[in-house]
């Protein structure tokens, strides 16, 4: 490959930084790791991924910008995978570069060097879980698989419009998650819709619980006794001034979930706080790392191998 030559200046929320229009290996010039492979011919950002022990690939995909976040200590098995999903107003360039994100940057670093291949993407755009948003997540899942992750079920991170895909993705998919950590979700698209959030667009021009609703809409998911929110490992985190996920919102979601059966949720509703970045820099990444190990275990570390001295040839007159 030949290093590209192009470079420009670009700003985003108001932090200049460096991008590449990149076919080769880029160090991070800009606070950030190692990238190792980019798409040809493309200009993508330098992350904001600061820390020797992870590596980050960026690439160009049918679903926007793609990056992935793994671990550079070698690991006995296959790694497994979890997925963030940016809430609305943001993709995975924004998750990556914006000073206001860096509370989720240090959940996702948490998890990568906790021995999970971590992906962020834009998955299409704002589409609050529809049947399009739902196939993006399919894609990552089947990549991850093909490039030899570890197979079975993934973890799942999403915020906001982010944790409504991904909880209806869990509640419609049961197989193929293991677990799901949904910060300050949107839980009832309906109750979003009156509030005038754009939700109508990513369903035709206008959202319906009984149409729509049995698959994008956690609520009326979780309302079914048959749920597949049955046995899910599912932790939720919001905040008292929410205006979103609001307590009564995620009170009634617990609720519903805990009517079926084996539920495994837990809330944490965080005092004080509002919908947004700072609400998610409240959440302890040891919590979230820990209930991912939980319910999806991570390999061991490959112990390093002592180096071991030549053996000289003995001389004859030692033989």
């Amino acid at each position: 490959m030949t290093r590209a030559t192009t470079r420009r200046a670009l700003v985003v929320g108001g932090l200049l930084t460096t991008a590449y229009a990149a076919a080769s290996p880029v160090s991070g010039a800009v606070s950030g790791p190692v990238v190792r492979r980019v798409a040809a011919a493309s200009t993508l950002p330098v992350p904001l991924v600061d820390h020797p022990d992870v590596t980050v690939e960026l690439r160009l995909s049918g679903q926007g910008l793609v990056a992935t976040i793994e671990p550079v200590a070698a690991r006995s098995g296959p790694l497994p995978l979890a997925i963030y999903h940016h809430g609305l107003g943001r993709d995975t360039e924004a998750v990556l570069l914006r000073r206001s994100t860096a509370p989720i940057r240090a959940h996702l670093l948490a998890a990568a060097m906790g021995g999970y291949r971590v992906v962020v993407s834009d998955f299409g755009g704002f589409l609050w879980g529809n049947e399009c948003n739902h196939r993006h997540l399919d894609t990552v899942i089947r990549a991850h698989r093909r490039a030899g992750g570890a197979p079975g079920p993934v973890a799942l991170i999403g915020s906001s419009m982010g944790g409504a895909a991904v909880l209806s993705y869990a509640g419609t998919h049961r197989r193929d998650v293991a677990c799901v950590v949904a910060l300050q979700p949107a839980l009832n698209l309906a109750a979003l819709r009156r509030r005038g959030v754009p939700v109508d667009r990513a369903f035709g021009g206008r959202y319906s619980n009984a149409v729509h609703g049995p698959r994008s809409s956690p609520t009326v998911i979780a309302r079914d006794r048959r749920s597949l929110y049955r046995g899910m490992p599912i932790r939720v985190w919001a905040g008292s001034l929410d205006h979103i996920a609001t307590p009564a919102l995620v009170r009634r979601f617990e609720a519903l979930v805990r009517r079926g059966r084996n539920p495994q949720v837990e809330t944490t509703i965080l005092p004080g706080l509002r919908h947004g970045d700072e609400l998610i820099g409240a959440v302890p990444s040891e919590d979230l790392v820990g209930f991912l190990h939980r319910h999806l275990p991570v390999p061991p570390l490959v112990a390093p191998t002592e180096p071991v001295d030549p053996v000289e040839p003995a001389e004859p007159w030692e033989s």
